[in-house]
């Protein structure tokens, strides 16, 4: 009998999400994955049924890693301290990730429903901190598809930023925001 602990499926989910960071969607193939595992492919079906089923199922838990997630430990701040923290939080996530999955789901339609679904979640729970700071709905919900767009392409543009500096940036942003909205501009 082996003394090699079982591997679940959070292990394989777990590696496939670094896998997928460091090596894109090349990291995902069965193959790909049970070599970097060192397990059999019938130790992956036993997890997954197939590819799609394993797809749906690695995204999902991104999803709920990088975006439900943090919304909920978002929601357990203070309000005047939630804008704040999800700046720090969000930008503290592995952006290499967050790049592959947007880069695999421009392939995949597995992946592009679930980013798809992200995007929607994340905006909204923007609009929703910008309508809660007193911004009228069509307002906060421009703002946040701003803020959001910017975020999403700092990753794209910028991919060695650190994340002090991704912060710093987005601070600059919630600052002239403010600024803007003292003023009564629209």
């Amino acid at each position: 009998m082996s003394s090699r602990k079982r591997f679940a499926k959070k292990d394989w989910l777990d590696l496939a999400l670094s896998c997928l960071a460091q090596e894109g969607g090349s990291g995902l193939t069965v193959e790909a994955l049970c070599n970097a595992a060192a397990r059999t492919r019938g130790s992956f079906y036993h997890h997954f049924a197939d590819h799609d089923v394993f797809l749906k199922e690695l995204f999902s838990e991104w999803k709920q890693r990088n975006t439900l997630d943090v919304a909920d430990a978002i929601m357990q701040q203070p309000h005047d301290k939630r804008a704040k923290t999800l700046s720090d939080v969000a930008n503290m996530l592995d952006q290499d990730l967050e790049r592959a999955v947007r880069q695999f789901s421009q392939s995949n339609s597995i992946a592009r429903r679930i980013v798809q679904d992200v995007d929607r979640i994340r905006t909204e729970f923007v609009v929703g901190l910008y309508r809660d700071a007193g911004l009228e709905d069509s307002l906060a919900r421009e703002i946040a598809q701003l803020e959001y767009a910017a975020y999403v392409g700092s990753q794209i543009v910028w991919p060695d930023m650190n994340a002090q500096d991704r912060i710093r940036l987005d601070q600059r942003f919630a600052s002239m925001v403010a600024k803007a909205f003292r003023r009564g501009a629209s």
